[in-house]
């Protein structure tokens, strides 16, 4: 049954961004086709492309999509600068547009996502919608036993340490309140923008186009510093079918996980001090030491000079952005230019 609401006769009262670069197939066999699915139809999808051919464009263009839909080149690549432009489109060229929706192309939205996104802006105080992701296959025995730990330790619920570490599964509440929201479907209320002026950090591209962890940021930021609320869609899920691509070498992507996330944590705790700052601090070394042993085990290298060669790198990049950069503008960006 077809999902709308009052609005006056004014439309669109969404706007789907899809930031995309080089996978034309999964954006043409996920994303658009359960957007043409959506029970939810007053809404634009704005596709921000960085493709280095036109095949994406071709895909959007050879068929004529059961909603509006517009195309845009990307002036700017990376994942962060994709949205960010994107948005401030959407702002200028949209102002019926309550959210603006972030989907993956590669992510799967089912038919009543969109609803429950604008019905959990309607029913709460929401300043971000995330929508919920559903495995596409039954839990491994790994996932089940990692499950059961999160729960013993507390972590059974989507929300993030102290230390910055994102935690919480596929099997969240409805409607809970959550610290953070993922880029594979999240809802964005236009205020975060507008008024808050929070955007998607840029800097977590120096490392590579792909802004790792850039959703955790941007979301997380806004829980904590903005002191919006993000609560779980009140109905509908998306799938998530891990198109890939070529990222980022071992190297790069260590680079890009300690300078990111120790900027993200200078971001979130600005104005600690003493002691509390000091245990907050050994947590999250101790974790960043741990993640980048994981990121040797899911490469499956035994590398450890790639990942301390990254490291040293981002050290470096760390000390340059201190030096010449406040913090305070990550991701808080000031009125004129609306440029992060």
């Amino acid at each position: 049954m077809p999902c709308a609401i009052d609005d006056g006769g004014t439309r669109p009262v969404l706007a789907v961004v899809i930031a995309t670069k080089n996978r034309s197939e999964a954006i043409g066999k996920y994303a658009l086709p359960s957007l043409e699915r959506s029970s939810f139809r007053d809404f634009v999808c704005v596709i921000w492309d960085a493709s280095d051919d036109a095949s994406t464009r071709e895909v959007v263009e050879k068929r004529s999509w059961g909603f509006e839909i517009a195309y845009f080149k990307a002036p700017r690549v990376g994942s962060s600068s994709q949205r960010n432009d994107a948005t401030r489109h959407v702002l200028k060229n949209y102002p019926t547009a309550r959210a603006v929706v972030f989907m993956d192309d590669d992510s799967e939205l089912s038919v009543d996502a969109l609803c429950g996104v604008i019905a959990s802006f309607r029913e709460t105080d929401a300043s971000i919608v995330n929508i919920r992701m559903k495995p596409i296959a039954p839990p491994s025995w790994r996932m089940k036993m990692a499950r059961r730990l999160k729960c013993f330790l507390g972590m059974n619920r989507h929300g993030a340490t102290s230390f910055l570490y994102n935690y919480g599964g596929s099997d969240e509440a409805a409607g809970a309140d959550a610290e953070w929201a993922g880029g594979g479907g999240m809802g964005v209320d236009v205020s975060v923008f507008e008024k808050l002026r929070i955007f998607f950090p840029e800097e977590f591209q120096r490392f590579g186009g792909y802004a790792l962890g850039e959703d955790f940021a941007f979301s997380f930021f806004v829980s904590q510093k903005g002191h919006g609320r993000i609560v779980n869609s009140a109905r509908g899920h998306f799938l998530h079918y891990a198109a890939g691509s070529s990222r980022l070498d071992v190297k790069n992507m260590a680079a890009s996980k300690w300078y990111n996330f120790h900027l993200l944590f200078d971001a979130i705790y600005d104005g600690v001090d003493g002691p509390r700052l000091w245990w907050l601090k050994v947590q999250f070394e101790l974790f960043m030491c741990a993640a980048a042993l994981k990121l040797l085990i899911r490469a499956r290298s035994l590398d450890v000079r790639a990942v301390l060669s990254g490291i040293k790198a981002a050290f470096a990049a760390l000390k340059e952005y201190r030096r010449k950069r406040d913090i305070r503008s990550l991701m808080v960006v000031k009125k004129r230019g609306w440029h992060p």
